[in-house]
């Protein structure tokens, strides 16, 4: 059936494109006519069909012109006709064009000279054409292969690349790709076009456009179908002619859309978790893809924005500069990553546009492969399941259990039997046979299973009993679906007081394409029309409009098409049955914006739903004084329900010399009752809203601006309005200075909420920013300085095993057991040893607390006074800088603020109060800065850190004292020597064998002959000396001897090689992750490392890298890691 209608629909546009075909020669000109003489054109006119026009495009009687339609000249008063329009058509070339037997241009005299001729040749060879000579390249694209007897081959390669030039005179090329080191084990190259980090190719010409890779499906010109998504695929764009434009895409979906609501919390400036469409925590939101709405208003990304997201996570945080309330309504449109099934979107678009009717149509659609699921492999029954399953999601659940090999990297489960009942219980023994068994959250008292313990490859389930768990070992299937939605539009505007907005959009949706169950709900229709005409156009203009839109029952499309909060201001709860909705509205709007309009409007659902609402808006300024209106109130009855809304808001602004006063209302009253006991329902609510501020300045640069609100809010308590809290709120946003010199910026928001049924709150936010240069920038300072509320998550993760070289983290069995735990996971130190990543779990679990920042940064110049004498020359050789962060983020207790970013000890770990923290401490002095003079730096270093896990929090403290020596002696010459203290302190809550108090003391001599620029030898001495403060008192004397070669040539082809002893003296039990720390992964006893890294430059474009990695230690082989590198540079 759908078939039929979408051919009838495109034979209609065919037809109504074709009834729109204008002659080539027919010709509308306008002009100012400034003398009575009017060249209309170069060729002769037809007299057919002429007409003159005057400015209010009345047609002027021939009798009040002469026209000379064979010169084409036209002769008109022009005192009387200032402005004038004409239509005509030209003579068809054939009767115009000059016909002759050959070209006069080719004609010579006949003169009686009949000598010999002769030809003019040229000796130069004519210029070769090289294609694509016009494009230009610039990137790199590299291919390497990694392998040691530590560890299996592994590829990489890298791609950025970015080409724009000409492919030919017409046909332009633009081109960025960017793909990262992608370890792929079969070929090294990437196959799918949704492995680049990045993709962008671009041809067009005047006529047609081709994009290809990443590109973006717009569409605002639809009611229907907004689109704004984020795609892998094709798109093809042309011009058939200047009023026909066709449009094709077709790609790989990249994410899938979503909304979300978040209501927020007075005080907590996030992070607020955002969830997927099925409620799932662990997604991956589209960069880029998300929009962003506080009370139906969209707000904008950025650090000095409104607010930030962490993609990855799916969290978002709001900046200190926009305070939350507990009455925000928080909105979030994205898409995010699903990788179900593989996913394809078509989408075409045909476009007719002429002076007075532009006629659209539109097809998306968008489905999955059912036959080609990626995420999860359904069996025979899984398919069936869903196939009976129809649309219902509660049906679509199986059994998740699968017979796997043991790996220790899993975990992995035996059945048991528990009385009569077969049930699963964790096993490590390679002998059992063993299960991979996925356990999904049912809700509390509906499961048999409840989480026992994490580890750091997953969780552990334990069976507690029928119906006493949270979890049971099944999987929620997901159905493939089909997305199918036709447009067709039409806009008729006469140009003079008349528009005419139509549009027809068909959707068929399949929830589930294994099923033909509920597939007669598939197809719905809706339609709007839409009329607006001037009746007054003088100074102030009057219009009127009237709308009617008709949605049938389960119309669907992939974005909303309504405002962001439709539901909410007509008082419905759920908006999928059929609807009817009609506006009518007066505008009287003059020049100057100033406008007042009245809209009546009529949302029914048949038999179950019907309001009525009336608004009023208005905006005037009358010379220094504006003024702002906006108001409703709908009545609506339901089948349950008779409900009042009343709603205004209402700003007025006075403008004095630099200077500026204001004051804005906003009034809500919902009255929700019951249709038969007339008691009002809960969810009615009341507030009022009174605001008044001033201002200082010039908003755009130097200005300050304070304010007062008062916001009252009352619900029902006992079938009454009743109020439940009241907030006063003090305001102060400013930028007192902005010079080249200085820069001071203040924001403070104070809030006290009074809660009737509650505890108080209070609330706080507040950010100062000062830089300021002095004595022509002998200093230079910096400040931030903030406080704010929020949470802090106890970060949950697990570690997954990759290719060796390309993780982060090594697995040292600390134990023995085989069992991979969260304290035997190591930074690696060698290349071959990083075989895994640390990957993050979503953030379910938050610790509300308030945080105060502060950030100071000084910098000391004295070498501006380089050129002065006596004391000042001798201050000139040195220079300070200095570099103070802290962060201290402590747990919300009640209503107290945390305003000192210092409040806690330095140099103690007490404190009970402390959530997060970090603190970064840094000094640096310079004498005779990078000039190798006797040059020297001392520096004092001092770092705290501490963070929260779900396996307990963890503090780390390091302080160091550190100076350095260089002077370059004898011309070629150049001694070093670094000598260093410092203390390491870390203490974490659940893991007492990962802590220590490591005191270390290092001194480092080095010398260097300096043959040439080119050549470089190097020799070192490197003492430590390391000690543990805490039981079991490990010690560590280490002594490193060291060589160092480099050498790069004329051709900038590169050797570098350098050869390592250790000598370790360890005294303590080196399986510990102490000693792994103390002794920086390598062994007691001897050790050796070298290394050999080799780059050759074969020619401009190719170079190749060369790199090779040893060691050895006393009691164990030599390990070898070896990798070549190709790189093409454009």
């Amino acid at each position: 059936m759908i078939q039929r209608i979408l051919f009838f629909l495109l034979l209609f546009i065919g037809f109504s494109i074709q009834s729109q075909t204008i002659s080539k020669d027919f010709s509308f000109k306008k002009f100012l006519v400034k003398k009575d003489t009017i060249q209309l054109d170069s060729v002769a006119l037809n007299p057919q069909k002429f007409k003159v026009l005057d400015a209010f495009s009345k047609v002027i009687p021939s009798s009040e012109y002469t026209i000379d339609f064979s010169n084409a000249i036209l002769i008109i008063n022009s005192k009387k006709y200032t402005k004038i329009s004409v239509e005509y058509f030209r003579l068809p070339d054939f009767i115009t064009k000059i016909y002759t037997p050959f070209d006069k241009k080719l004609i010579v005299p006949n003169e009686t000279n009949t000598g010999k001729l002769y030809s003019l040749t040229t000796n130069k060879k004519a210029s070769e054409k090289k294609p694509f000579e016009g494009l230009k390249t610039k990137g790199f694209i590299t291919r390497g292969i990694t392998s040691g007897n530590n560890q299996n081959a592994v590829t990489n390669s890298a791609l950025d690349l970015k080409i724009s030039g000409k492919l030919s005179k017409n046909i332009t090329l633009r081109a960025n790709i960017f793909d990262t080191n992608i370890p792929v084990q079969e070929n090294g190259y990437s196959q799918n076009i949704t492995d680049f980090d990045r993709i962008f190719i671009e041809m067009f010409t005047d006529n047609w456009r081709v994009k290809a890779g990443d590109i973006s499906l717009q569409n605002s010109d639809s009611y229907f179908m907004p689109i704004a998504k984020q795609i892998a695929g094709l798109r093809v764009e042309a011009d058939v002619n200047k009023n026909v434009k066709l449009a094709a895409s077709g790609a790989v979906v990249r994410g899938k859309f979503n909304r979300y609501r978040i209501t927020g919390r007075e005080g907590n400036q996030g992070p607020y978790k955002i969830y997927g469409l099925n409620n799932e925590p662990a997604i991956l939101i589209i960069a880029g893809s998300e929009t962003v709405y506080i009370n139906g208003i969209e707000i904008k990304r950025g650090e000095n924005e409104d607010y930030t997201i962490d993609y990855n996570l799916a969290e978002i945080t709001f900046n200190t500069t926009y305070p939350i309330t507990n009455d925000m309504r928080i909105t979030l449109e994205f898409q995010y990553a699903d990788r179900n099934y593989t996913r394809f979107v078509t989408y075409e678009e045909a476009t007719y546009k002429s002076d007075k009717l532009n006629i659209s149509a539109y097809f998306y659609n968008e489905n999955d492969a059912k036959n080609q699921p990626l995420q999860q492999s359904l069996t025979a029954d899984q398919k069936q399941i869903l196939t009976n399953a129809g649309n219902n999601t509660d049906l679509m659940v199986a059994e998740s259990a699968f017979l796997d090999a043991f790996d220790e990297n899993k975990i992995l489960y035996k059945k048991v039997l528990n009385g009569s009942i077969e049930t699963f219980e964790y096993s490590n023994n390679s002998v059992d046979e063993l299960y991979f068994v996925t356990f999904t959250n049912v809700g509390l008292n509906k499961g048999d299973y409840q989480l026992d313990r994490s580890t750091a490859i997953g969780n552990i389930f334990v069976y507690v009993g029928q119906n006493l768990g949270s979890y049971s070992p099944i999987i929620k299937l997901t159905p493939p679906t089909k997305q199918q939605t036709f447009v067709l539009k039409s806009n008729y505007d006469s140009q003079k007081k008349t528009k005419i907005n139509t549009e027809i959009a068909i959707s068929n949706n399949d929830e589930n394409l294994f099923s033909s169950i509920d597939d007669a709900n598939n197809v719905a229709v809706a339609a709007k029309v839409n009329w607006e005409q001037i009746l007054i156009d003088k100074e102030w203009q009057l219009k009127s409009a009237i709308s009617h839109e008709f949605v049938q029952n389960h119309f669907k499309t992939e974005m909303r098409w309504e405002s962001v909060e439709f539901n909410r201001d007509w008082n419905i709860l759920t908006n999928n049955a059929t609807k009817n909705y009609f506006q009518s509205e007066f505008r009287l709007q003059n020049k100057n914006s100033d406008f007042l309009l009245y809209r009546f409007n009529n949302l029914s659902y048949p038999e179950i739903f019907n309001g009525n609402k009336h608004e009023v808006q208005s905006k005037m300024k009358l010379n220094k004084t504006s003024f702002f209106i906006d108001g409703s109130f709908l009545t609506n009855t339901s089948t349950s329900e008779d409900n009042s809304f009343f709603r205004a808001k209402a700003r007025a602004e006075q403008s004095f010399n630099k200077k500026w006063l204001g004051a804005f209302i906003n009034f809500e009253t919902n009255s929700r009752k019951n249709s038969t006991t007339k008691d009002f329902i809960n969810t009615s609510h009341r507030f009022k809203e009174f605001e008044t501020y001033f201002g200082v300045g010039d908003s755009t640069k130097v200005y300050t601006k304070f304010g007062f609100n008062y916001r009252n809010n009352d619900s029902i308590k006992s079938n009454t309005f009743t109020e439940i809290n009241n907030r006063k709120t003090f305001y102060l946003n400013s930028k007192l200075i902005q010079n080249k010199k200085t820069n001071l910026n203040i924001f403070a928001n104070y809030r006290l909420t009074e809660n009737r049924f509650t505890n108080n709150e209070k609330s706080l936010n507040s950010r100062i920013i000062f830089n300021q240069k002095l004595f022509k920038n002998f200093i230079n300072l910096g400040t931030v300085y903030e406080t704010s509320s929020g949470n802090i998550a106890r970060q949950e993760y697990i570690y997954v095993k990759t290719e060796p070289g390309l993780g982060y983290y090594t697995w040292i069995d600390y134990n023995s057991d085989g069992v991979q735990d969260f304290d035997e996971f190591e930074i690696a130190q060698f290349q071959d040893q990083a075989e895994y990543l640390r990957l993050p779990k979503p953030n379910l679990q938050f610790i509300a607390t308030q945080r105060a920042k502060f950030t100071q940064s000084i910098s000391l110049n004295p070498r501006v006074w380089s050129s002065k004498k006596g004391f000042k020359k001798i201050l000139s050789h040195f220079y300070n800088q200095s570099f103070l962060s802290v962060e201290n983020e402590q747990e919300r207790m009640g209503n107290s603020f945390n305003f000192n970013p210092f409040d806690f000890n330095p140099f103690d770990f007490n404190e009970s109060k402390l959530i997060g923290l970090s603190f970064n401490l840094r000094n640096s002095i310079y004498f005779n800065k990078n000039l190798q003079k006797y040059s020297v730096t001392y520096t004092f270093g001092k770092n705290r850190n501490k963070q929260q896990y779900f396996i307990g929090s963890q503090e780390n403290n390091i302080k160091l004292h550190q100076a350095d020596f260089a002077h370059k002696f004898a011309s070629f010459w150049l001694f070093e020597l670094m000598g260093k203290t410092s203390e390491n302190n870390l203490e974490t809550e659940n893991f007492n064998n990962r802590n220590y108090i490591i005191r270390a003391n290092e001194i480092q001599p080095k010398i260097s002959f300096l043959y040439n620029k080119n050549n470089r030898f190097t020799a070192f001495y490197h003492f430590k000396d390391k000690e543990n403060q805490l039981p079991s008192f490990e010690q560590l004397n280490q002594q490193k001897f060291g060589f160092e070669y480099f050498y790069i040539s004329s051709k900038k082809n590169q050797i570098s090689t350098n050869i390592n002893v250790f000598l370790n003296d360890f005294t303590g039990d080196t399986n510990t992750p102490i000693a792994y720390q103390m002794l920086e992964g390598l062994q007691s006893g001897q050790n050796y490392t070298w290394s050999i890294l080799f780059n050759q430059k074969l020619n401009p474009f190719l170079n190749l890298n060369l790199n090779y990695l040893g060691r050895k230690s006393e009691n164990s082989k030599s390990i070898h890691t070896g990798s070549i590198q190709l790189r093409a540079i454009f």
